[in-house]
């Protein structure tokens, strides 16, 4: 019997290391769920709703084993201002000088601040 080689792939080269970033983000996506919707099981319901994912994967969201992507991204940020402040945050998009943050499409730093109130800044603060 013949043995099939194949095209092998080498082992060595260019190693991408994300595993700190992925758990940064999953940290702060579920960090930012926990504090708008709290921790009880009505914020998995909610979760659920606004994503239409199942209930495992809102609980995987909420307790940071894993954390939301694409379109489930997205439909979080459509419901929680926080969410988008967190992801606007991490990608680096949000100025602490309001007059240099001009990227199409976003909504100003302090107009979406505002609408979050005052749990949200006192706990941006600590």
């Amino acid at each position: 019997m013949r043995i099939k080689m194949g095209t092998s792939v080498p082992k060595m080269g260019t190693t991408v290391h994300l595993d700190a970033d992925q758990a940064a983000y999953r940290k702060a996506i579920a960090d930012t769920l926990r504090r708008e919707l709290g921790p009880t099981h009505q914020a998995i319901k909610t979760v659920m709703r606004w994503t239409g994912a199942s209930e495992r994967t809102a609980k995987y969201w909420l307790s940071g084993e894993r954390g939301p992507s694409g379109e489930h991204l997205i439909r979080l940020a459509q419901h929680s201002d926080a969410v988008l402040i967190t992801i606007l945050t991490m990608a680096e998009r949000l100025s602490e000088k309001p007059r240099q943050h001009r990227c199409a499409g976003c909504p100003a730093r302090d107009l979406v601040l505002q609408n979050l109130g005052q749990e949200w800044k006192l706990s941006e603060g600590s």
